[in-house]
């Protein structure tokens, strides 16, 4: 299987830690988006330009969207590594939600953010940056005591979720710090230990230091 990726996006690291979970293999494969030629080949294999991006031609295999992959991971290799998404409907219903959560109101900002820090000075918008710190506190409380009684995103268990809300909170801390909040910095502290996590880290890290 090959995963079509940028190692900075946040949904292409929640794919990536699930499958470093799950303990299958697949080949990762770079989208350069900074690229004009590199956007236009990746346009030919998906028009809408959308990453990550799992696919396998000998199988007919085209999955974009993070979450659907890692419900295809779960579905196809249910016995193998971490079991991501519970087989109890109610504790599976709970992991979604929690994993749409982090996507929607933790990583979403967050890459408001992140972009906007990027844009000279008469182009930010400091409408959208205010919204999205103020989602971001929302959440922040939230979490806060969600972590006061659950080691992990959604009980204590690591599950989808928790793929979900690292990349969100790693960029996090510099962008709107949660150092105030204990709970969740000793949830990102438990996130930060798990050898999947670190796998990611490896390959992000040099990127940012570089940049």
């Amino acid at each position: 299987m090959k995963l079509y990726y940028s190692i900075l996006s946040p949904y292409s690291q929640k794919v990536m830690i699930a499958f470093y979970e799950k303990g299958v293999d697949f080949t990762p494969t770079k989208v350069n988006f900074g690229d004009e030629a590199g956007r236009a080949e990746y346009a030919k294999i998906y028009p809408l330009g959308k990453i990550p991006l799992l696919v396998d031609e000998s199988k007919d295999l085209f999955i974009p969207e993070s979450t659907i992959i890692i419900e295809f991971l779960e579905n196809e290799y249910a016995a193998q590594g971490t079991s991501l998404i519970p087989s109890d409907k109610t504790a599976a219903r709970r992991v979604r939600f929690k994993d749409r959560m982090h996507d929607l109101y933790v990583s979403e900002p967050v890459v408001t953010l992140y972009f906007d820090t990027m844009k000279p000075a008469d182009q930010k918008n400091p409408e959208a940056v205010a919204k999205a710190r103020k989602t971001l506190d929302v959440m922040y409380n939230y979490m806060e005591q969600s972590f006061a009684e659950n080691q992990f995103a959604s009980g204590n268990e690591f599950t989808m979720a928790d793929c979900a809300a690292f990349p969100g909170l790693f960029y996090a801390q510099k962008l709107h710090p949660f150092s105030q909040y204990p709970n969740i910095t000793a949830y990102f502290q438990r996130l930060m230990q798990r050898p999947s996590v670190q796998k990611v880290l490896s390959e992000l890290l040099p990127v940012l230091q570089a940049m």
